[in-house]
């Protein structure tokens, strides 16, 4: 449930981030790429571990890709913001390395739970 939750903050942040005019966001030093990227890649893990399976995973993947699609697109509507497939480009490589870091987790913690030891008394 707590990971639903985040899912829905994750959309709710991402969409006023997205959509805030340019003279009210304040930028980091390390540029928009890199946000677009770090963001995304939040997004896609936090979500990734609500998903709990693979297909839910690849489902995951290509929301959040089109969802930063469309809040790029909706970007040309905003005071002082303009769209970019750049950032569409670096907020689609933050959802797919987050999407597969998700699932190396995943894999890994199956892996080891299946060659656990088990201790008979």
């Amino acid at each position: 449930m707590l990971w639903k939750a985040a899912f829905i903050g994750f959309v709710i942040v991402l969409a006023v981030l997205a959509w805030l005019p340019a003279d009210a966001m304040t930028r980091t030093s390390l540029g928009g790429h890199v946000e677009h990227l770090i963001a995304y890649l939040g997004a896609a893990t936090v979500t990734g571990f609500a998903a709990r399976t693979t297909r839910r995973l690849v489902v995951q993947c290509l929301f959040l890709i089109g969802y930063a699609a469309i809040l790029e697109a909706g970007q040309l509507y905003a005071a002082g913001r303009q769209a970019s497939l750049q950032d569409l480009a670096f907020s689609s490589s933050g959802v797919l390395i987050g999407t597969m870091l998700v699932w190396i987790a995943c894999t890994c913690w199956a892996r080891l739970r299946i060659l656990r030891p088990t201790f008979v008394e």
